[in-house]
């Protein structure tokens, strides 16, 4: 904290030397001592455990003003029009303008303050908005970490560049263009952006009408529906085609609509209308605003650390994407984890990719699956050919073990299995060092990844042609071809290649994206949408004055 207020105090504005102070200066070195008489009580208030959010946010609003000597921020009318302009704009955001003291701003647009302490309050509670504001703007309103503590993307010394900017915005006499640029610049971001506005615009029109269930409806079928179909996803955008409007025929135009709706929705697109494409259908427009404001905050947790060259793995898409600097080189299909085993949201590294690979069972497989399958069945180990191995390396008789008094927590051997096509991690591993023991690898079941949803698996990512992605991840189309690759598998022996430089991989969830400028809604696997929105609509805690002399 004493290194960002030494920052701050070393760049920020310095008053003008040589001039007789004007009255307008004794009167802000006046405001700006009160400012500074204050803050002691501020930060007092805040003491209590409850208000941690509240707490941090006026540790910032402290060093903001120790860094430029507590002189007042909002002394010009014209910069409060900015603000509140700003403000108002957080809407276009997902976020809420009412957690950034607009009601006080209007006030006091309405009514400039004029006494000493009333100024003061007035520039405190502006600078909290301004920098509450740009916070929520570049790192998101909720804290990931309250809600996920798997969550490793925060950085704790993320405000210093921040609040510089915001320093030197002021400096110049203008503060929205800085407002705005701290928002996400990610493409997907403002996809994503542009369709809540969209949205909005379909909610506030009326939504699009409730399609009724009923048996499914296949291309070519005559059902009274078709109508209300067609225009349901003329709505969205979905459906542009020129049959006639009362028509009841599901016909070739309508059915491509429909296949282009269940490939945005994540459903089998096979142009019938069936079940769950009804039920996306008439998941409401105000359900998919709110469904879009979730993952423009989630957005806003991690955009920001993204390099040029990463993994991106959607949990929620079952989708895995390589993006090479800055441009997307590649996608494929992933399996999950089951809803009972979930994948955890995290960042990794790959650093090399293992040929070959001899799957040990993990702690909690060995658990709750392996110990009391093998107790049951001492046949389970012999189906999944795993050898019993001890500490020493050696392979011992699973006959041998008292395997009903054997409990995972003191478990003295391991379970391996051996390489090969039936293993669980398949030919291919990437190594990601993490301390949830989840990689990406190959599968022998290759036949689950035309499901439509995919949790299958323990919480490791199962990847659909893993050896495209290594090809990809070692960069060397002489030694690393895809032909080198199918020889080194060929080999039957496990070996590790380390990567030229390590590749960050994302493990995200989102239900809610941007490709190729169409917009994607998926299932909320996981049921993790609610408790994000929950955060984000909760008020954030006000700041408290009045016990401190305001």
């Amino acid at each position: 904290m004493v290194f960002f207020l030494l920052f701050f105090l070393a760049f920020s504005p310095a008053a003008p030397r040589g001039e007789e102070p004007s009255t307008t200066l004794v009167k802000e070195d006046s405001v700006a001592a009160f400012i500074q008489s204050r803050f002691a009580c501020l930060l007092g208030l805040d003491s209590d455990s409850g208000r941690k959010e509240r707490r941090a946010a006026t540790r910032q609003l402290a060093l903001w003003y120790a860094a430029r000597g507590y002189r007042p921020v909002w002394t010009s009318q014209p910069l409060r029009v900015e603000l509140l302009s700003a403000v108002n704009s957080a809407a276009d955001e997902g976020l809420l303008p009412a957690d950034y003291h607009r009601a006080d701003i209007e006030q006091y647009l309405q009514h400039p303050p004029i006494g000493i302490g009333d100024q003061a309050r007035c520039d405190i509670l502006l600078t909290d908005a301004m920098l509450s504001l740009a916070t929520h703007l570049r790192y998101g309103k909720v804290d990931p970490e309250r809600l996920d503590p798997n969550w490793n993307l925060t950085d704790p010394k993320r405000l210093a560049e921040m609040q510089f900017q915001l320093q030197n915005a002021l400096a110049s006499g203008s503060i929205q263009t800085a407002l705005q640029e701290m928002r996400p610049r990610y493409f997907k971001y403002g996809l994503l952006r542009e369709a809540l506005a969209r949205y909005r615009q379909i909610e506030q029109a009326g939504g699009w009408p409730v399609v009724p269930g009923g048996q499914a409806i296949r291309p070519a079928e005559s059902d009274p529906r078709v109508p209300l179909i067609r225009r349901r996803l003329s709505v969205t955008g979905d459906f542009a085609g020129r049959s006639e409007e009362s028509s009841m025929v599901l016909d070739s135009e309508l059915s491509a609509a429909i296949r282009n709706f269940q490939m945005r929705h994540a459903l089998s697109a096979d142009g019938v209308v069936g079940r769950a494409t009804l039920a996306a259908m008439n998941v409401t427009a105000s359900e998919r605003v709110q469904q879009l404001r979730v993952n423009l905050e989630r957005y806003r947790w991690f955009v920001g650390k993204l390099e040029p060259t990463f993994v991106l793995v959607n949990i929620a898409g079952f989708s895995l994407q390589y993006v090479h600097e800055g441009s997307l080189r590649w996608g494929t299909r992933v399996i999950v984890g089951k809803p009972y085993r979930k994948t955890p949201v995290f960042k990794a590294d790959i650093h090399s990719v293992l040929f070959n690979p001899r799957w040990v069972v993990p702690p909690t497989i060995l658990a709750e699956d392996a110990l009391p399958a093998i107790r049951k069945d001492p046949g389970y180990l012999s189906r999944k050919q795993l050898q019993v191995i001890d500490s020493k390396g050696r392979v011992i008789d699973p006959s041998s073990v008292r395997w009903s008094a054997m409990g995972a927590s003191a478990f003295p051997y391991r379970l391996q299995q051996r390489a090969g096509d039936y293993g669980a991690l398949g030919r291919i591993k990437f190594v990601m060092p993490n301390r949830h023991i989840v990689y990406l690898h190959d599968t022998p079941t290759k036949d689950l990844f035309e499901k439509s949803s995919r949790t299958f698996s323990s919480g490791c990512i199962r990847v659909e042609n893993p050896a495209r992605l290594a090809e990809l991840l070692l960069d060397d189309s002489l030694k690393w071809n895809g032909a080198a690759i199918r020889l080194a598998i060929g080999t039957e022996k496990t070996r590790a290649v380390p990567l030229r430089r390590r590749v960050p991989v994302f493990i995200l969830y989102l239900t809610a994206v941007a490709e190729r400028e169409r917009i994607f809604f998926l299932e909320d696997v996981y049921h993790r949408d609610a408790a994000v929105l929950k955060a984000l609509n909760t008020p954030t805690q006000t700041l408290t004055m009045e016990s401190c002399g305001f």
